[in-house]
């Protein structure tokens, strides 16, 4: 469109040199006071008019066919995004192992109670994950949390017995809190943390006063 423009253009000026030219020479009988383009100057333009139209259309043409392509291609990559989820949901469900099956709960709660007394830690400790793994009742489950508290700091894994303790506390009712609570204190002391061992210590003579293990508590925090 802008070379037509420019053709236009030089098209205006030539005619107006002509019409300049012609007046000049009105005063003349012999010359022609409107004298017509040449036919080839308005045949060259028409044919430069009709290449630029016939190359508008053919860039419309690539734009239509480029915009095809676009919402083809857009739909193609929501398919395989739809896919990619499915095949990610698919490998999930296959990678999660099945429960385990325990025959009897409440023995099996025994074999891993028998094990953290003989100092058995990684044995008693997987075998109480294995219970929880199993979907043991909920009465079991806080002591299940409890005892895996217990092997995890006769491992000396401190931070880890202290996340399990704090498990217990979730458990709306549970013969366990004020037993978490003491080893709590005693993995911060263990650790050398004796403000936060402090803290725990207070908080347990606080939160349970009526406790077997406040006389406990009491003698630490004389020695912190």
């Amino acid at each position: 469109m802008k070379n037509l423009n420019i053709i236009l253009d030089m098209f205006k000026a030539a005619f107006l040199a002509c019409t300049i030219v012609l007046g000049g020479c009105s005063s003349s009988d012999d010359m022609v006071k409107n004298e017509p383009l040449q036919p080839g100057v308005i045949e060259m333009l028409q044919l430069e008019v009709n290449n630029l139209r016939a190359e508008n259309t053919s860039l419309k043409q690539q734009v239509a066919k480029l915009e095809e392509e676009k919402r083809t291609a857009t739909a193609r990559v929501a398919e395989l995004e739809t896919e990619v989820t499915e095949l990610k949901e698919n490998i999930t469900v296959l990678q999660t192992p099945p429960k385990p099956v325990i025959a009897d709960v409440r023995e099996s709660y025994q074999q891993a109670l028998q094990l953290y007394r003989s100092h058995n830690y990684e044995d008693a400790a997987a075998m109480f994950q294995a219970l929880l793994d199993a979907g043991i009742p909920e009465r079991l489950e806080d002591n299940c949390h409890y005892w895996l508290g217990e092997c995890a700091y006769g491992a000396k894994r401190y931070q880890e017995a202290i996340e399990h303790f704090q498990k217990v506390f979730g458990f709306r009712m549970s013969e366990k809190k004020d037993e978490a609570q003491i080893m709590i204190a005693n993995c911060y002391y263990a650790m050398g943390d004796n403000v936060q061992a402090k803290l725990e210590y207070e908080k347990l003579i606080t939160k349970f006063p009526a406790s077997p293990y406040v006389k406990k508590a009491k003698e630490r925090l004389s020695g912190l």
